[in-house]
């Protein structure tokens, strides 16, 4: 069983919590919702103790945890778990509804644990999987720094900054905040208090190089300190 906990950071100069829920493209991916119909509002009746289907799982080029939801209405009879994949949904030619909502929801092993966001049980292609239900998110993302001491040049890998802890551009208050971030590299020389960096501009102060990635981390922050 994993543990999917929280990491602590800074952002703006005050400490936060957020959960590591891996890399993601800001590609979508796909999520079906079973439903029986809707209310008189247009909301979703979910057909009870069916369980959600995702399209791509990581290893797949499609994956992305950043998925646009898809209403799938079904007749209110269906047996539960009688559809445990896209092809399931195809073949019924069901109807479907796609309203332009976007969910994070990274696949995560089905016994994970996590103190924020739970671990819904899932179909892909018949087989059952988890993901972290970790709701709404727009398709942005702000920027990520993480302090190294350079690059390896055996491995070409880099070589982390010993209980560093990562950097965020903005706090969820933010109205541009997204749990997704471009990652940075921050060169910290040996010599240098990595805990004085507590704000992006600290960066800048110390007149420290940046070098940015290709990677999306998704990263979101439930808990921000004072």
């Amino acid at each position: 069983m994993s543990t999917i906990g929280l990491l602590e950071g800074w952002a703006e100069g005050r400490p936060v919590r957020y959960v590591a829920a891996g890399l993601t493209p800001l590609t979508l991916s796909g999520m079906y919702v079973l439903i029986r119909g809707y209310d008189p509002k247009g909301g979703p009746l979910l057909l009870a103790r069916h369980k959600q289907i995702l399209d791509s799982v990581p290893g797949m080029s499609t994956y992305s945890s950043l998925r646009v939801v898809h209403f799938v209405e079904a007749p209110s009879e269906l047996a539960p778990d009688s559809i445990k994949s896209v092809q399931d949904v195809m073949r019924r030619g069901l109807r479907l509804r796609t309203p332009g909502m976007i969910v994070n929801a990274p696949v995560v092993p089905l016994d994970a644990k996590s103190p924020v966001y739970p671990v819904v049980p899932a179909w892909h292609e018949g087989q059952m999987i988890g993901y972290l239900d970790i709701g709404p998110t727009p398709i942005r993302s702000g920027n990520v720094f993480q302090p190294i001491r350079g690059i390896d040049k055996t491995t070409g890998k880099i070589v982390p900054v010993p209980d560093s802890k990562l950097l965020f551009d903005m706090l969820p208050s933010h109205p541009m905040y997204s749990p997704i971030w471009r990652l940075h590299y921050v060169r910290v020389p040996e010599d240098f208090d990595v805990d004085k960096l507590r704000n992006v501009q600290h960066i800048a102060e110390h007149k420290l190089a940046v070098r940015p990635t290709t990677s999306f981390l998704n990263l979101p922050i439930p808990d921000v300190g004072v």
